[in-house]
C-alpha cells in the first residue's frame, strides 16, 4: 500500500525550460506562455480566470519524465495590497516559474502562500516563497508531518525515483487549526477554513466571499473519482465537509487538477463517496473479503475517467478497512 502512494505523490521532474514569454487574448482571458517543460509539447500558461485571478494547469494523468511533475494548478490572487497564492507546485523548479508568471502581470510582493494540503504536488515548491519572505498558510497537521516523518518520506522517494534533490520541505508559519482565518487583502477578503479530515488531515479551502469563488484543492474533482486513499483520508469527514459546501455561494469552483467547474461539480464526488461508502458497507456485513468487494464493484455508475483503477482501487481497499469500527475509534479519539 505504502509503494503504490509513493509511486502516486511522487512527481517525477526535470530540467523545465523557460521558452520566450507570449501573451495573447483568447475567449477574453489574456494568456502567457511561461515555459515549454523540458523536450515534449507541454507548456506552463499563465491565464486570467477572472479580474484579479490568474491560474497555471498542470496536465492530466500521472507522474512522467515528460510532464515532470506539472500534474497540479497554481493559483495568484492579485489584490491591492499584493498577491496571495494558492498552492505551490510540485518542485521548486516549476513555482519559480510561476513566480515569474505573477511578477509579469504586476510587480508586488507574494505576501501569502496557502497549501491546501500536503501532497506533493500541493506543497513541494513551497520553498522559493519562504526564500522571499512569503508567509505560508497550511493546516496544523502539515507542520506536524514537517516535524515528524516528512523528511522521511521525501528521502524515500527520492531514493526510488532520483527526482527530488532540490526539494527542501518548508512549514507553515501561519497554522490553521479548527477555527478559520480572515486575511484583508485591501479589495480583497480571504477566508482560509479547515476541512479536515476529508482527503487528507491537512485539508483546507480558501473563500472569497464577495466574488463568491472557492479553492477547494483536491476535495472536488471533474473527470475522474476522489482519491481516498491517502492514510489520514476520511470518507465520512470528506462527505460532511462536501455537504456544508453546497450551502456556499459559489459562482467558480477551482481545484487542484480541472479548469475553472461550478457548483454542480460537488454532485459527483459526493454522490461517488455516499455510493461507495453504502456498497462496501453492506458487502462487508455481508461478509465478502476486500479482494470480493473489488470485483463486485469494478465497474459502478461512477468509475469513468482517468485514473479509475488506479484509484478506484486504493479507494475500495482504504474504505474497507476504515468503515466500522475503526471508524468508531477515530471518532472517540
Amino acid at each position: 500500500m505504502r509503494n503504490y502512494l509513493i509511486i502516486f505523490f511522487t512527481l517525477v521532474l526535470g530540467v523545465s525550460t523557460l521558452s520566450h514569454c507570449s501573451a495573447q487574448e483568447e475567449n477574453g482571458f489574456t494568456e502567457i506562455v511561461l515555459a515549454q517543460i523540458g523536450n515534449s509539447k507541454i507548456k506552463m500558461v499563465l491565464r486570467k480566470i477572472h479580474k484579479h485571478i490568474y491560474m497555471v494547469r498542470g496536465v492530466n494523468g500521472l507522474p512522467s519524465p515528460e510532464n515532470q511533475g506539472f500534474m497540479s494548478n497554481s493559483y495568484g490572487i492579485l489584490t491591492s495590497k499584493g498577491w496571495f497564492v494558492v498552492d505551490a507546485l510540485a518542485t521548486p523548479e516549476l513555482s519559480k516559474l510561476f513566480i515569474k508568471g505573477l511578477k509579469q502581470v504586476k510587480n508586488l510582493p507574494i505576501k501569502y502562500l496557502a497549501i491546501t494540503h500536503y501532497h506533493m504536488d500541493h506543497w513541494y515548491g513551497a520553498q522559493n516563497y519562504k526564500a522571499m519572505g512569503t508567509q505560508i498558510i497550511a493546516h496544523k497537521n502539515l507542520k506536524a508531518t514537517y516535524e515528524g516523518n516528512g523528511n522521511l518520506v521525501l528521502a524515500a522517494t527520492h531514493k526510488r525515483f532520483k527526482v527530488f534533490k532540490n526539494v527542501k520541505l518548508t512549514p507553515p508559519t501561519i497554522v490553521i487549526d479548527k477555527k478559520s482565518k480572515r486575511f484583508n487583502m485591501g479589495n480583497v477578503e480571504i477566508q482560509v477554513i479547515p476541512v479536515t479530515p476529508a482527503h487528507t488531515n491537512t485539508d483546507i479551502m480558501i473563500y472569497l466571499p464577495k466574488e463568491e469563488i472557492l479553492f477547494v484543492g483536491d476535495l472536488v474533482n471533474k473527470g475522474r473519482i476522489p482519491f481516498v486513499g491517502d492514510r489520514n483520508a476520511s470518507s465520512r469527514g470528506w462527505i460532511k465537509y462536501l455537504e456544508k459546501m453546497k450551502a456556499y455561494k459559489i459562482r467558480m469552483l477551482l481545484t487542484g487538477h480541472n479548469n475553472p467547474l461550478d457548483k454542480s461539480a460537488i454532485d459527483f464526488n459526493l454522490g461517488y463517496l455516499k455510493y461507495m461508502r453504502k456498497e462496501i458497507a453492506r458487502m462487508k456485513d455481508d461478509g465478502l473479503t476486500v479482494d470480493q468487494v473489488k470485483a463486485k464493484l469494478r465497474k459502478t455508475p461512477y468509475t469513468k475517467g482517468d485514473k479509475v483503477d488506479f484509484f478506484h482501487n486504493l479507494n475500495i481497499y482504504a474504505m474497507y478497512n476504515k468503515i466500522g469500527i475503526t471508524e468508531m475509534l477515530e471518532e472517540e479519539n
